[in-house]
């Protein structure tokens, strides 16, 4: 069945792999210290990533969708506490097989928040509560700036032994490169609504552009310090088949689940795509400003992102089954 034009998913990931091949080949541009400066461009470009976010979003319509606290409640719980509960019982079966790279980036994976443009334009092509589905990813990506580096400093310290330092320092940031800027598009929002609307498509290129360049200056990094030698085919097969099983483990339980906090089935759709879904385009920066101030950090961050890589195309080829499936019952 054909994935819906209006994902668009395909050029994208296609220009994510496209990144990650330009880094093995031409790693030095990207590197830390190379001409292209990721250690300060990637910085701006976080910034300028949620900024745009920020004014892309209807303000007034999120405030409409806030009331439907028992959904809302029901999303966040999918992403942040049955999310990592799943990926821990399936590292707890292979996760010795693992990278160690891996292993963290699969933990990374099940700790972040909800996607937002995909989750709301796949709810509404299956005829659901896109309005829900908006509040609650918006909720998902705010509340992720604070939740997402204190599970993984508990779980990473807890089942692999690793260790985030200066949780309150990186929480700061993330709020300085997240927080901010999203707050500070919805106030330019007021005075550059009608553009926005009409830019749409611009701004999304632009956005899609800064997370790529993340991409590549990750791998440079990697390449650059030679961890990719230690990764071998055996090593990305595990990695997709963990990404897999995750998916249709997680997937599976979030929509048997999903009539427990919602009344319709427009609701329930809603919750479904909104509960298991996972962003790449705050999980890229995010990844940044979390693992790249670590030990070894800028070295390891495209290991750490690969299972993300890896599961954002999949959620979208899902999605593109299922939306049709849905928007017919």
């Amino acid at each position: 069945m054909p994935i819906p034009s209006l994902i668009k998913s395909q050029g994208f990931t296609l220009a994510l792999f496209g990144a990650v091949v330009l880094a093995l080949i031409l790693p030095g541009p990207g590197a830390k210290g190379g001409l292209l400066k990721s250690e300060f461009t990637s910085i701006a470009l976080i910034a300028i990533t949620f900024l745009i976010q920020g004014i892309s979003l209807p303000s007034r319509q999120i405030l409409r969708s806030a009331a439907k606290a028992k959904l809302h409640a029901y999303c966040q719980l999918c992403n942040f506490v049955l999310a990592p509960l799943l990926m821990l019982s399936l590292l707890a079966v292979i996760g010795t097989s693992l990278h160690e790279g891996i292993y963290i980036g699969a933990i990374y994976l099940s700790v972040l928040p909800t996607t937002i443009s995909s989750a709301i334009i796949i709810t509404g092509k299956a005829h659901g509560d896109s309005s829900a589905a908006l509040f609650s990813t918006i909720l998902s990506n705010v509340l992720g700036v604070f939740v997402t580096p204190l599970l993984c400093s508990v779980l990473l310290n807890t089942s692999a032994g690793a260790q985030i330092s200066s949780l309150g320092s990186l929480i700061s940031k993330l709020s300085i490169l997240v927080l901010l800027p999203l707050a500070l598009g919805q106030v330019l929002r007021v005075f550059v609504r009608d553009w926005a609307t009409k830019s749409k498509g611009l701004l999304k290129i632009i956005s899609n552009g800064a997370i790529v360049f993340m991409v590549y200056a990750a791998f440079c990094n990697s390449v650059l310090n030679g961890i990719w030698v230690e990764i071998g085919a055996t090593t990305i097969t595990l990695t997709l088949l963990l990404v897999i099983l995750f998916l249709g483990l997680f997937t599976t339980s979030v929509w048997f689940a999903a009539p427990l906090a919602a009344k319709s089935k427009a609701e329930i759709i809603a919750a479904f795509f909104c509960g298991s879904q996972k962003t790449l385009a705050a999980g890229v920066p995010m990844a940044a400003i979390i693992f790249t101030s670590q030990k070894n950090g800028a070295a390891q961050v495209s290991l750490i992102l690969l299972p993300l890589i890896c599961y954002h195309p999949l959620q979208l080829l899902l999605a593109g089954f299922l939306t049709p499936v849905l928007s017919k019952k």
